[in-house]
């Protein structure tokens, strides 16, 4: 019988050790390995925006203010992963830097600034906006089944609504315009506009309170009740539908 050399044992040996500790490696740099380091509070110096963009299941509270301030409250190891940045166009973007993790704890974001010309929250985020009256313009887009709450006045509330996403609003305004798809939601009946031009589809409802024009184009089982005794502009199919409450 053939006797193995000690050498080659010995290499086979190292190899084996260095297989294993690549897998224990591999293992321990999984999101399951971090372990948590508790909850605080960081502020970040950020100035001249008036747009929000956000994601990740933040829960955000935006409010109008003289100043510009903004913080979060987190668990520690997700907001050293934190990425807060301004654009050109005066839009704040705030997201995690790492998308391949994917055990968060709660995020609570708080932005205060003196105007506020739209917001972009996605990927199942609560938010509430307030404090903010007399606006000339805000734009309004939600997505990935986020949910959002205005209070505040805006002479024109655009808002576009996709997958499953919700807007509650409270106030008044001028004109609020919108379309809602992927059975999306808004609660309008305590917004009183005047003018009001709404497109929906994918079984998405809308509640509103208009006073003077109405203008709706439904389809796909969709559904429109209104407060107000507007003049009304419709066209519906697909088993939409439209009454007044």
């Amino acid at each position: 019988m053939k006797k193995i050399h000690p050498i080659v044992v010995l290499r086979l040996f190292v190899v084996g050790l260095l297989l294993s500790m690549q897998s224990c490696i591999y293992i321990n740099s999984g999101d399951n390995a971090i372990p948590p380091r508790g909850v605080s509070t960081r502020d970040f110096n950020v100035t001249n925006f008036d747009q929000l963009e956000m994601g990740d299941a933040f829960r955000i509270h935006v409010r109008q203010g003289n100043t510009f301030r903004l913080s979060a409250t987190g668990e520690l190891n997700d907001l050293d992963d934190l990425d807060v940045f301004t654009e050109r166009n005066g839009n704040l973007v705030i997201r995690y830097r790492n998308s391949w993790r994917n055990r968060r704890q709660r995020m609570d974001i708080d932005v205060t600034l003196p105007a506020l010309r739209g917001v972009n929250f996605s990927g199942a985020t609560e938010s509430t906006i307030e404090g903010f009256e007399n606006a000339r313009v805000l734009d309004v887009r939600l997505s990935g089944a986020s949910k959002a709450s205005f209070t505040g006045s805006a002479e024109q509330l655009n808002m576009d609504l996709s997958g499953a996403s919700e807007l509650t609003l409270r106030g008044d305004g001028k004109y609020l315009d919108g379309n809602l798809t992927g059975a999306s939601q808004l609660l309008g009946f305590d917004y009183r506009v005047e003018e009001s031009d709404l497109g929906l589809s994918g079984a998405s409802r809308a509640r509103v309170w208009v006073t003077r024009f109405l203008k709706v184009d439904a389809s796909g089982a969709s559904n429109v009740r209104y407060k107000g005794s507007p003049s009304i502009e419709q066209r519906l199919s697909g088993g939409s539908s439209i009454s007044r409450d």
